[in-house]
């Protein structure tokens, strides 16, 4: 992935009648197949309900924003949620950029705890922080530059930033998302 094309994500929040929940998950499978089989299509994650709400989330990872929004405004989406209508209360969808996704809540859901933020932030930065320094003190020595300190403080700062933003944070919260939902 490079900095300037970012995978395309769509969270789609699906709020379902407790009493049609087994049409719903029907449906949903239908929906999948059919986002599968659209042009720049990467990944599906669903978070399904956790306590007495019947709220769906729905991941999708496209290769681009551009084909998110082509699959949201398909004609193909519109006849699926059309089909829907008698099993969902609620339909909410939003599209960014992967890296724009770290902690910002969906409608209808409470924000990521601090202490949640904060812990796992915390435990990306440590190691970041605690190895990049050396790793990079061994590459200057091997090409045998000598940067002023200060300028080895800012490519430090730039690496660790770097990877937390376009690697580190994005992969870690899609592993965790459960539980930074909880």
């Amino acid at each position: 992935m490079s900095i300037d094309a970012d995978i395309g994500v769509s969270v789609i929040v699906h709020e379902v009648n407790p009493q049609h929940q087994a049409l719903y998950e029907q449906w949903m499978n239908k929906a999948i197949d059919a986002h599968q089989q659209f042009p720049g299509y990467l990944a599906t994650d669903v978070v399904k309900p956790v306590g007495s709400q019947l709220r769906y989330a729905i991941i999708l990872r496209f290769t681009s924003k551009g084909h998110v929004l082509a699959w949201l405004g398909s004609e193909v989406r519109q006849a699926l949620l059309r089909e829907s209508l008698p099993w969902l209360r609620q339909d909410y969808h939003r599209a960014d950029d992967d890296s724009k996704f770290w902690f910002e809540p969906m409608q209808g859901r409470a924000t990521v705890a601090r202490w949640k933020q904060w812990l796992l932030s915390w435990s990306v930065v440590l190691p970041l922080s605690v190895f990049m320094p050396g790793f990079l003190a061994v590459l200057l020595e091997l090409s045998d530059l000598h940067l002023p300190i200060w300028l080895f403080k800012v490519a430090v700062a730039g690496l660790v930033s770097f990877n937390m933003v376009y690697w580190l944070m994005p992969l870690t919260t899609r592993l965790l998302s459960r539980w930074l939902l909880r």
